[in-house]
């Protein structure tokens, strides 16, 4: 059936690439100041299928049993599955005038995000067939998949010196939406296979919304839209420690319009198969083959209509505190991050620090949450006056352990300093 081989084709896709360093700018000014700066971010993660899973999925090659099976064995009633990939150029600059107070800031970004949330029997659908199911109903309900890239036009301002020694960043974007796949099953949505493979009956209560099909390389326009980034960060005096630093982010909190040749498609129908009468083999004619098209199946039974669509795309709340000690050389942040409509769970981290040289620094992470679960990490920075190079994971378990581990990711920057800041 053409709709389970949609959700077959869409939830490879969702099982590999969220994350990486929060996808901001604007808690690197700290480091760089004013500076032009080349960044990447790529996060990947599942509750459930590991790494080496995911790698044949993006990367091609055989998935063979013992890793389906591994995967089924693992997954719970309803999983998760998320990614996010984006590389921007950006530029923090100021005026002769306000150079110490304020920075002004531009930038140039591609996002690609993809997040599915799917039921156990969805997965066992899409990987071992409906045989393994039969006799039995398969539950659908809830389950989801969105893919979404777009382009990103940023524009904004850094106010350095709020009330003396706090920070206020704020940028605005337009958005040229390139790509829009959502698909999601409403709550009674469920296949029946009966034991002998001789009838399926599928509750056939889906939404799907595809941006224009008809366009889909990188730079073409299929939607547009808005969307606000936020950052403010305050040093303070705490009980423990020699200073501390406590950070709020919040960014993509946006929408794009899909324009007018976007298609949605719903259905909330019963639809029963007990097979095709054939009289003899030479009825298998493209004429006969063609009345059984799939694509006209699936026009009929939905009400598909063209136009004009609104979609949220996933926001990032980021809470961040920094303690400082002794010699200010050894650090220790904790932190919360939740991304909003995107199947994500809550995500705590932990990141002690250490200045090894006042060029040089090391950061370990360790979390709990998101799409993965557990995560440690290790990220190195290294600086002078003029450069500055910052390249991580977050997710390093997937890396040095796929086969008994569940998300993997990577970060970098490089930045050229306009006023040879040091660290």
């Amino acid at each position: 059936m053409r709709i389970l081989l949609s959700c077959y084709l869409l939830l490879n896709v969702a099982l590999y690439p969220l994350l990486a360093q929060y996808n901001s700018e604007f808690n690197f000014f700290q480091y760089t100041g004013n500076s032009v700066s080349l960044k990447g971010e790529f996060d990947a993660g599942s509750n459930h299928i590991n790494a080496a899973m995911v790698n044949k999925l993006f990367f091609g090659g055989y998935i063979d049993k013992e890793m389906k099976d591994r995967a089924l064995n693992k997954a719970l009633g309803f999983n998760r599955a998320g990614a996010y990939l984006n590389y921007n150029i950006h530029s923090f600059f100021s005026t002769q005038k306000n150079t110490d107070k304020v920075s002004y800031f531009v930038g140039v970004k591609q996002q690609y995000l993809i997040h599915g949330g799917y039921t156990k029997d969805l997965f066992q659908l899409a990987f071992y067939g409906n045989k393994s199911l039969a006799g039995n109903t398969a539950n659908l309900a809830y389950s989801n998949i969105n893919t979404i890239t777009f382009n990103e036009f940023k524009f904004g301002v850094l106010f350095k010196k709020v009330d003396s020694t706090a920070k206020i960043g704020i940028s605005l974007s337009v958005l040229q939406g390139n790509r829009l796949i959502y698909f999601a099953f409403g709550k009674h949505s469920s296949l029946f296979t009966s034991s002998s493979y001789d009838e399926l009956v599928f509750n056939s209560n889906f939404n799907v919304t595809i941006s224009d099909t008809s366009q889909k390389k990188w730079y073409q326009l299929n939607g547009i839209g808005a969307s606000t980034d936020i950052y403010f960060e305050t040093p303070y005096k705490s009980k423990i420690g020699k200073m501390s630093v406590l950070s709020v982010n919040i960014n993509n909190f946006g929408f794009i319009h899909w324009l007018r040749n976007s298609v949605r498609y719903s259905t909330d129908s019963i639809l029963k198969f007990n097979g095709y009468q054939i009289n003899s083999i030479y009825d298998l004619k493209d004429s006969t083959l063609n009345k059984i098209n799939t694509d006209s199946m699936f026009k009929e039974i939905t009400n598909a209509r063209k136009g004009e669509f609104n979609t949220n795309i996933p926001t990032n709340l980021i809470l961040y505190n920094k303690i400082f000690f002794g010699n200010m050389k050894f650090s220790l942040g904790t932190g919360f991050r939740y991304i909003f409509n995107a199947n994500y769970k809550p995500y705590i981290f932990v990141e002690p620090a250490y200045a090894f040289h006042p060029f040089f620094q090391g950061t370990f992470h360790i979390g709990y949450g998101g799409y993965s679960l557990f995560n440690f990490g290790l990220s190195l920075m290294y600086q002078t006056k003029h450069w500055h190079f910052y390249i991580g994971s977050n997710n390093l378990q997937g890396w040095l352990f796929p086969k008994i581990s569940y998300g993997q990711g990577f970060f970098f920057m490089i930045s050229k300093k306009l006023n040879g800041k040091d660290f």
